[in-house]
């Protein structure tokens, strides 16, 4: 592979890790899945050991059940390609923050959780997915009643075709 070529490759797979992050604060299911192969494995520590399919069900009802509004971050993405291209693995660090709510749909405590997304990629049918997944938690805490602010410009975006972001990113197609 050429030098421009490793970079294109390793640009898609950054592509998808953002991806993952929006699939995740927007609630869509649907993108969430693009991103695991169907026979994936992810190891989430205590929170979740199974398929990436089945964590993003697990982890997007409970966003739309438990949460008010969640936020992800992913920084110092690390990528090594093999040598034809077709398989790779990256160290990505993660950031989220998470608004629990209490019954009466009140913010109650934030969850904020930093760690060590390692994943293994395969590109299947042209596309970049994760088909192992190990999570590194490194320093998780919970804030007990924080001043909140109000969210704005539907923050949460709650479904995703409500959100400014689809909305715009639509009128480019």
């Amino acid at each position: 592979m050429t030098d421009l070529e490793i970079l294109v490759e390793k640009d898609k797979i950054r592509d998808q890790i953002y991806t993952y992050c929006r699939a995740l604060d927007r609630i869509d299911f649907e993108l969430g899945y693009t991103i695991f192969a169907e026979d994936s494995e992810v190891d989430y520590g205590p929170t979740y050991k199974g398929t990436g399919r089945g964590f993003i069900d697990m982890m997007l009802k409970m966003h739309t059940k438990q949460m008010l509004s969640t936020h992800h971050m992913m920084t110092n993405i690390l990528i090594k390609l093999n040598e034809d291209g077709t398989k790779a693995v990256s160290e990505t660090y993660m950031y989220a923050a998470c608004k629990y709510r209490n019954k009466a749909k009140k913010p109650t405590f934030t969850v904020e959780a930093r760690c060590r997304d390692i994943d293994k990629w395969e590109k299947r049918d042209g596309k970049w997915v994760i088909v192992k997944r190990i999570v590194a938690g490194d320093n998780s805490f919970i804030l007990n009643n924080p001043s909140y602010t109000d969210d704005y410009n539907n923050g949460r975006g709650k479904l995703k075709e409500n959100d400014p972001s689809y909305i715009m990113f639509s009128e480019i197609e």
